[in-house]
């Protein structure tokens, strides 16, 4: 099987790349860097009660990787502690990840 080729190529037809959008706002979201506190990254812990022990996530977003294996953007976890209601959001250790997740 071989691939199809236009071998008919027209200047006519041919449009410049161009933004359909201006840039109007900066998201973080997916490029490792978390909304709250961006200069942090650790393990999900409650800075007020020192403890994992209470700890509920809210969202776990997975580190993401390039072709050549190396670390695009680091996951990124928000979590509430249940004991003072305290809520947090950051980076985490690429070898960090939540009890019992697994992608498969």
């Amino acid at each position: 099987m071989t691939t199809a080729r236009n071998t008919h190529f027209s200047a006519a037809h041919a449009r410049p790349h161009t933004s359909t959008r201006p840039a109007t706002r900066q998201s973080n979201l997916g490029t490792g860097l978390a909304a709250t506190d961006s200069g942090y990254i650790g393990k999900p812990t409650c800075e007020k009660c020192r403890t994992d022990e209470f700890i509920y996530l809210e969202s776990y977003i997975p580190p993401t990787y390039r072709h050549d294996g190396s670390v695009a953007a680091l996951g990124e976890v928000a979590y509430t502690c249940t004991r003072c209601e305290d809520f947090s959001a950051h980076s985490v250790p690429v070898t960090w990840t939540p009890p019992g997740w697994y992608l498969g």
